[in-house]
């Protein structure tokens, strides 16, 4: 077996954990959930070849459970590639949110609906320096049928801390406020973070127009962002739980909300589906 090894103690590392993942084990058919999951990792693997392009090489990419961890192993580029870390997760987030609208919709010439249960595919990100190890194996054979392990292995303390700095907040990207002058965007992106630890990262203007064009809702044409998360909202069976996640981003991208507050647990009512 082949093993490739990063560590260190100052790596710039992107974190991103999906949103409502119990509610998709629990709720959720068996093949709902690796379409899922499958989404998830096309749309990550378009958005690194995007950003990266055959620079991906020098960056360690490990996901695991509901996890995604990136970090860049090649020390003298790394105040560099702040940006390029912050296009990627702003990216991807965005990514798998349209992607997951494929999940549920039936569309039809003059009826596009959705179909319950549906959970929009949310997702929170963070970008930080810190403590980190990976490690990456392959078995030495190529035939994947032939294949009974799959290790993803990552550890440090930055790892923990990312994961319990995002507990609590929306939908949203999100940067350590220790690394921001490695930024190379205007300020009116930064939108506060309760605590003082974070900012929040708008994305780039216009990074709606396609999706407003050719949106899902053919009667609807160009589609206002705010009436399509009102129409993801709507169509979910777990509105509350919903609605507390992708509002704040909604309000922070449009520059109707100056603070990104932490919200404590709102506990989520399953609802029983019948079979």
């Amino acid at each position: 077996m082949n093993a490739e090894y990063v560590y260190g103690q100052d790596l710039l590392i992107a974190y991103l954990d999906l949103c409502g993942t119990k509610y998709a084990y629990s709720e959720l058919e068996l093949g709902q959930q690796i379409k899922r999951i499958s989404l998830v990792v096309r749309r990550v693997l378009e958005c690194l070849d995007n950003a990266f392009g055959e620079s991906k090489n020098s960056l360690y990419v490990h996901m695991y459970a509901d996890s995604l961890v990136i970090a860049e192993k090649e020390k003298k580029i790394i105040e560099n590639s702040t940006d390029k870390f912050l296009k990627l997760m702003l990216d991807i987030q965005y990514g798998i949110l349209i992607d997951s609208e494929t999940l549920a919709h039936r569309v039809e010439v003059d009826n596009p609906t959705i179909e319950p249960p549906f959970m929009p595919v949310l997702s929170r990100a963070l970008i930080k320096r810190g403590e980190y190890y990976g490690i990456i194996t392959s078995e030495f054979q190529n035939d994947i049928d032939n294949l009974f392990s799959n290790f993803s292995l990552v550890g440090g303390d930055s790892i923990v801390n990312m994961d319990d700095t995002l507990q609590g907040l929306p939908m949203g990207t999100y940067i350590n406020n220790s690394i921001i002058s490695e930024l190379h965007i205007g300020k009116d992106r930064f939108v506060d973070v309760d605590g003082g630890q974070l900012k929040f990262i708008k994305p780039p203007e216009g990074f709606d127009f396609l999706r407003s064009m050719f949106s899902t809702d053919v009667n609807n044409r160009p589609e206002d962002i705010d009436v399509w998360c009102r129409r993801l909202i709507e169509s979910t069976e777990d509105n509350a739980y919903f609605k507390s996640k992708i509002i704040p981003w909604l309000d922070a991208i449009q520059g109707r909300r100056d603070l990104i507050a932490r919200r404590v647990h709102l506990k989520r009512v399953h609802l029983k589906r019948v079979h």
